[in-house]
């Protein structure tokens, strides 16, 4: 085009090819074998993976947790920040949707959060130290004032895997998520909240299987309430 070669540029008319749609995997029974591995590693390891199922947050997300953000008493997380690493330097940023949201979180997660909040304070009480609101959930540091490093979290994960010869990676939790809440029939705007997508129009765009799945489930509940013509059952 600069050169006065072509009498358009065919770069624009061009089309992205189509984004592989995630697959149901991990499965139920593979899901329940990678938590329980994980359990059996490392128990902070066994947390992160836990939280990365239910939550179906990201992984920088997790990451980037601290112990302000649980709210025990009120059975809510609160998703603010983004751990990235990058040219060897770890930051803070904002979501992917540059929006905090917040979990509900149920009774076995409230449970696992305040038996890991526990064995850290006891770490660190044997160190002289008192466990800090601005401690990071996930942490190497005995002070836990550092996060984990996404990669090694992710390298982590792949070696387990690899040991249970499931073929899946660590952002396949957040599918994971998704897949099993929307199948349950929890509305797709919730499905979409807890996510993160902002509103449901990229949920719908990579789950639109299981959405419909969910409406076939859907399509009995007002029927069932209602009387049919004499002589049908």
């Amino acid at each position: 085009m600069r050169w006065g070669w072509l009498p358009f540029n065919p770069a624009e008319t061009a089309r992205t090819p189509a984004k592989t749609r995630p697959q149901p995997e991990p499965t139920v029974s593979e899901a329940a074998r990678i938590v329980q591995e994980a359990w059996r590693r490392d128990v902070e390891w066994g947390v992160h993976v836990w939280l990365a199922i239910v939550t179906g947050a990201r992984r920088g997300e997790l990451l980037a947790l601290r112990w302000r953000h649980v709210d025990l008493a009120g059975e809510v997380l609160t998703v603010r920040r983004n751990y990235v690493r990058a040219n060897g330097e770890g930051h803070d940023k904002d979501t992917k949707s540059h929006q905090m949201r917040r979990l509900s979180i149920d009774a076995p997660t409230i449970e696992v959060l305040r038996a890991h909040r526990a064995s850290c304070g006891q770490v660190l009480g044997l160190l002289g130290l008192v466990l800090a609101d601005d401690g990071y959930l996930f942490s190497a540091s005995p002070d836990r004032s550092q996060p984990r490093d996404p990669s090694a979290m992710t390298r982590r994960y792949q070696r387990m895997v690899k040991h249970l010869g499931i073929d899946t990676h660590l952002h396949e939790l957040r599918h994971y998520s998704a897949t099993e809440l929307l199948t349950a029939g929890v509305d797709l705007r919730t499905v979409a909240g807890r996510l993160g997508h902002g509103d449901g129009t990229t949920t719908l765009r990579h789950y639109a299987a299981w959405v419909a799945a969910a409406d076939v489930q859907a399509a009995s509940v007002v029927s069932a309430g209602l009387p049919r013509p004499s002589g049908q059952q």
